[in-house]
């Protein structure tokens, strides 16, 4: 965040460089003669420091007009190019894929169904602990797919995946962490909702997270997996409206992977193995 605010704070000096330094003459020379007034001796003196001041707005004046100039050509060209993809029937996986944005609290700000499925759900479960805790009180469905730790086959897979020196054992330590933050959700005062885990007897291809599937605003983000990196997951982002045919697919890959469950429901605090 602070970085992103550096770098706009020195943008914004390039493109107003000549503007600053304008302001800045004009108001030496004001203050300048509220404290010692200009006689007919600093006529010449002034005649040029008032030159400088007008050549300096001149220069800005053309050196606005090149940035607009440059920015309208970089526009255009940018349309060019998403023109010539869109007639060729080609997408670059640049305009496709993303890298940061996507799911905010803002997202899950109304929701009344939330479901969302991963191989740990570690950073979701973190990141969103306070927003989910919110609408479990309002009385919203919240569903999430992890991995069973139960079983050490699974362990051993994920160990196996991972980038490093990690045991079955650290994952499962990991994923207990995880079903504890579950749980503190759950235990959220004056909760009305409904929320449950769903452990997972494999490894999940991708990860999901739909808001309020089934109705006409509905949402799909999907998250691939990498392997053996530390590099930021990919993920696009589906809208019932847009993608029809394919957020279909990827809640019928939600159900596919719900129903291969073992499910506790959390309610009120209370824990109940269901399958």
């Amino acid at each position: 965040m602070s970085s992103s605010r550096f770098q706009k704070t020195i943008e914004f000096l390039i493109d107003n460089l000549v503007d600053i330094v304008t302001i800045l003459m004009a108001t030496y020379l004001v203050i300048r003669h509220r404290i010692t007034p200009f006689t007919q001796n600093d006529i010449g003196s002034l005649a040029t420091w008032i030159l400088a001041v007008l050549g300096l707005i001149a220069v800005s004046g053309l050196w606005d007009r090149n940035r607009r100039l440059r920015r309208i050509e970089k526009l255009s060209q940018d349309s060019h190019d998403l023109i010539l993809h869109n007639i060729s029937g080609k997408s670059r996986a640049g305009n496709f894929f993303l890298t940061e944005g996507g799911v905010s609290d803002k997202t899950f700000s109304a929701a009344t169904t939330i479901l969302l499925a991963g191989i740990t759900l570690t950073r979701t479960t973190r990141q969103y602990m306070h927003i989910l805790g919110q609408r479990f009180v309002a009385g919203a469905t919240i569903r999430m797919i992890i991995i069973d730790p139960s079983l050490h086959s699974v362990m051993d897979v994920m160990a196996a995946r991972s980038m490093g020196d990690t045991t079955p054992e650290y994952w499962q330590t990991r994923m207990n962490t995880v079903k504890a933050v579950i749980h503190a959700i759950a235990n959220t005062p004056g909760s009305t909702g409904k929320l449950e885990i769903g452990y997972l007897p494999y490894i999940p291809s991708f990860g999901l997270s739909l808001i309020d599937p089934d109705q006409p605003h509905g949402v799909c983000y999907v998250e691939l997996y990498h392997h053996r990196s530390a590099e930021s997951n990919p993920f696009f982002e589906l809208t019932v409206a847009d993608d029809t045919l394919w957020y279909k697919f990827f809640l019928n890959q939600w159900e596919i992977l719900w129903n291969s469950c073992r499910i506790e429901e959390i309610s009120e605090g209370v824990s109940n193995i269901k399958s």
